[in-house]
């Protein structure tokens, strides 16, 4: 028999002292506030953006996310079709698992790879939020970020987030953000949203800032919470797929060479340790070891890597990890220590 899967607490703080078995039926989450399970499921992957995925996926990893305790998923428009594979895989499992059992994530404004491709139009928000809640097939968002802010202008941003907290007023969305790549812009632009919109933001997303090649965002967290926001995620801990060992690295990725044969050597260093082992193993409990954000981001494709992702987590959380991830880590750290603080360019150089 296999040995059970543990489900994951709710809250990150109690997570290294209650490890909580999976309950025959899931719990509703807490409407009240933001409960949002410490992993975050999300799902790019859906739209097969980084591995080939079989029809039958979604919904059963779906099912053994909520089963375990990771209650948000979190999509975007500009995923290729992932918020119909997810709202489909979620319909699928509504007579088990409904809607109040679990949070929905989603952006607007961005959907295409270039600048031209984006509108924070208040039409074009209110229309896209209206389509996510379509695709999805429910009738309220809880949260809806403004997606890769750095792309347009301050005043298109302004346009854009503004309309959110009128749908948020309006009881469609519950919780309004915004999410981009480059930290000092996102510092420099929040206090302008609040000022000229006389609101906070209630969360924050960013990526490929706190994993095994880039700790920046552990600088900038201080920051963000004195600017009043309490909630903020961290996505792609594999860093877009990167920091990975038995899958290649996207084409479009934009490391730099000199990273990316930094990460080859970091792909030898874990093989030499344990045969076989996978750079991304290294990776996730990594970024999951971090308790400076609310959510840490994860894309699974199957129930499988569902499974393994949680399993990892009550490893780290209850520290029973083994002292060869230590060993295999600091060695990977050592040989990646010189990208720590290093940013590409977002927008890319060729679309600015």
């Amino acid at each position: 028999m296999p040995t059970p899967v543990p489900q994951i607490p709710l809250h990150h703080e109690a997570s290294t002292s209650s490890i909580l078995t999976p309950s025959p039926r899931p719990c509703a989450v807490p409407q009240h506030r933001l409960g949002a399970s410490p992993l975050i499921y999300g799902t790019s992957c859906f739209a097969q953006l980084y591995n080939p995925i079989k029809a039958h996926w979604p919904a059963e990893a779906c099912r053994r996310a909520i089963d375990l305790g990771i209650n948000t998923f979190d999509t975007s428009p500009y995923y290729g079709n992932s918020e119909h594979v997810l709202g489909k895989a979620l319909a699928s499992i509504a007579s088990t698992h409904p809607r109040e059992t679990y949070y929905l994530s989603t952006k607007v404004g961005r959907y295409g790879p270039k600048k031209v491709e984006f509108d924070y139009s208040k039409e074009r928000v209110r229309e896209s939020v209206e389509e996510s809640m379509r695709r999805m097939h429910t009738d309220y968002l809880d949260i809806v970020y403004a997606h890769d802010v750095e792309f347009v202008s301050v005043d298109r941003a302004v346009e854009a987030v503004g309309e959110l907290f009128r749908l948020k007023a309006e009881g469609k969305i519950k919780y309004v953000g915004i999410s981009g790549y480059p930290l000092p812009y996102l510092l420099a632009l929040i206090p302008v949203l609040h000022e000229r919109l006389n609101q906070k933001l209630d969360i924050l997303l960013t990526y490929c800032h706190y994993n095994l090649h880039n700790t920046l965002l552990q600088d900038y967290i201080i920051h963000f919470k004195d600017l009043g926001i309490q909630t903020i995620w961290n996505a792609s801990p594999l860093s877009m797929g990167l920091l990975r060992s038995h899958t290649a690295c996207p084409d479009w990725h934009p490391a730099p060479q000199r990273l990316r044969s930094a990460v080859q050597d970091c792909i030898s260093i874990v093989d030499k340790h344990r045969q076989g082992k996978d750079l991304a193993e290294v990776a996730v409990k990594f970024a999951m070891k971090w308790k400076g954000c609310e959510g840490l981001v994860l894309g699974m494709s199957n129930a499988k890597e569902v499974e393994q992702n949680v399993s990892w987590w009550e490893e780290v959380t209850t520290l029973k990890d083994d002292e060869e991830q230590g060993e295999v880590e600091d060695s990977v750290r050592r040989r990646l220590e010189g990208f720590a603080k290093m940013e590409w360019a977002s927008p890319p150089i060729d679309d600015c």
